[in-house]
């Protein structure tokens, strides 16, 4: 039988079907009749998922990222499961649109939730939208000296004020805006795709609307409040989607977007996205959440070491081994070549939870002959030297570094 051909499983109970640390072979799981157990001591989000029923899915980040399974499971009922090539996961489910939405929903609060541990942001409980956030939040820019970005959550605030007849803080917000002086104009959709230059504001943190979009060239960053301070979620690049989650909740944004560099970006609606797109971009959609799932554990466990000279290295390690799953590269290709991760050395610090720190700290790192260290990105020469540096470290910090 074809390994590219979508068939149905049966399980007995009691039965394994995943077996922790096991290689997921390229398939992806959705329960069609009965109960599926979990039993693992992993904890990956803030609560502990137990069990799978219908229409519950499994298997998407294993599949895509080429690597174990992180949970055991087995029947706890007579089980049938659909299993899914993951090569065809986008033209199955084009055409099952209910249940593409929940499995976008799945795995974009798992995501979310790992988003959450890992800038500690303390958001809100609820996701009800609050406009006058957009006015404290441009009080916060300015202090980064950063005002297009006030005025952008200022001009996005006054536009909901009219739009909704609401006076509050409009007074506020419209002197506030007057002291900055930016003649910072949002820039105007007029079709799906656009190229924009490098700064452009593609939305704010709690800004609301339900656009995604996807990277075509160039990076993003997205970004946001911690504690007053920036905090970088990700830089994306070519191939990479973001803002999916307003599709699922219907919610205020939780980060901001911006382009790095120069960029081409395709933008597609709540209302237009089973209509408009292929199955292709619905693959790119879920094999990119996938990808990030992966990686935010990756930086949950950089952030547990202690010397931040490691964290910057492990991070970089890491960075190579994300871009060798976004490009399909086999390990031969990924040694032979350098690799260039666009990132500023700032941005690279604040994702490794280094807010403030002496440069002699991390001095090592900023001399070592092996990095090549440019305002928007940096360039290992050698993995093979990067792996060789992370061996040395191990023995200090333990197995976490591997």
């Amino acid at each position: 039988m074809s390994v590219e051909e979508i068939k149905v499983v049966n399980y007995s109970k009691g039965a394994a079907i995943v077996v922790q640390n096991s290689v997921n072979t390229g398939n992806f799981f959705i329960v069609r009749s009965g109960r599926v157990s979990v039993d693992s001591e992993h904890i990956v989000v803030d609560h502990e998922l137990s069990f799978y029923e219908a229409g519950d899915s499994f298997g998407l980040v294993s599949a895509l990222t080429e690597h174990r399974f992180l949970v055991t499971l087995f029947a706890d009922t007579d089980v049938e499961l659909v299993q899914i090539p993951i090569r065809l996961l986008g033209s199955y489910l084009k055409e099952r649109k209910e249940l593409a939405m929940k499995i976008l929903g799945l795995y974009s609060r798992e995501l979310r939730t790992l988003q959450k541990h890992l800038s500690k942001a303390n958001k809100p409980a609820d996701r009800e939208y609050h406009p006058e956030r957009l006015v404290l939040n441009a009080r916060t820019y300015l202090t980064w000296q950063k005002p297009n970005l006030a005025a952008y959550s200022l001009q996005t605030f006054l536009k909901w004020s009219k739009e909704n007849n609401s006076t509050a803080n409009v007074a506020e917000a419209t002197e506030l805006l007057r002291s900055i002086g930016s003649n910072y104009k949002p820039f105007v959709w007029e079709s799906m795709q656009a190229s924009l230059e490098a700064g452009e504001i593609l939305f704010v943190e709690s800004e609301k609307n339900n656009e995604i979009y996807v990277v075509l060239e160039g990076n993003v960053k997205l970004f946001g409040i911690v504690r007053g301070f920036e905090y970088v979620i990700d830089v994306l690049g070519p191939g990479e989607i973001f803002g999916e989650m307003s599709l699922i909740d219907n919610a205020p944004r939780m980060a901001s977007a911006i382009t790095e560099t120069k960029s081409k970006i395709l933008r597609v609606t709540a209302d237009s996205l089973f209509e408009s797109v292929g199955p292709s971009l619905l693959q790119k959609i879920f094999e990119s959440i996938a990808r990030r799932i992966w990686f935010s554990h990756q930086r949950l466990v950089i952030l547990r070491l202690k010397t931040p000279v490691i964290r910057l290295y492990a991070y970089l390690y890491n960075s190579i081994r994300d871009q060798d799953i976004r490009l399909g590269r086999n390990l031969d290709e990924s040694l032979a070549n350098p690799h260039t991760i666009y990132i500023q050395m700032e941005e690279l610090c604040n994702m490794c939870g280094i807010i403030k720190v002496k440069q002699e700290t991390i001095q090592e790192f900023l001399s070592d002959t092996n990095l090549v260290i440019e305002p928007n990105r940096i360039t290992i020469k050698s993995r093979k030297r990067l792996e060789e540096k992370l061996g040395h470290y191990k023995s200090k910090e333990g197995r976490i570094v591997a």
